[in-house]
């Protein structure tokens, strides 16, 4: 099962919610350019300090991974449709051994980030409760 970034956001707390969809604006029903200063009044904060040290753990990294492989799709339909066009006309062997690279690059950063959050979900099955 591929993990989405809606799947991985339900997981978080409201505020990191928000400012995911702030940061790489991923604003599910239209996109809408907010300012620091808006998103800080929505979440109720005076500074952006707790999202920056939040910005260096390994969970906000895995959910950058898995956003860059949610844009990737677009950008690889562009590049495939270019590429293919090139081929067509002059074929470059260069041309497809790169986009094969970058293509196995990205599957390997979301593959690691799909495993950090299915490791999230078994933890939050094991409540610690005596029987």
């Amino acid at each position: 099962m591929t993990m989405t970034i809606y799947d991985v956001l339900k997981k978080l707390p409201v505020k990191k919610q928000l400012y995911i969809k702030y940061k790489f604006n991923i604003w599910m029903q239209h996109e809408r350019n907010m300012t620091e200063e808006e998103f800080l009044k929505q979440v109720d904060l005076k500074s952006m300090g707790t999202y920056y040290r939040w910005e260096r753990t390994p969970e906000f990294k895995h959910i950058t991974s898995i956003v860059l492989a949610t844009k990737q799709a677009n950008d690889l339909l562009t590049i495939y449709e270019n590429l293919k066009k090139k081929v067509e006309a002059d074929p470059n062997p260069k041309d497809i051994e790169m986009m094969l690279k970058l293509m196995k690059e990205i599957n390997l950063h979301n593959k690691e980030a799909e495993k950090f959050f299915a490791a999230d979900d078994e933890d939050d099955k094991d409540d610690d409760l005596e029987l």
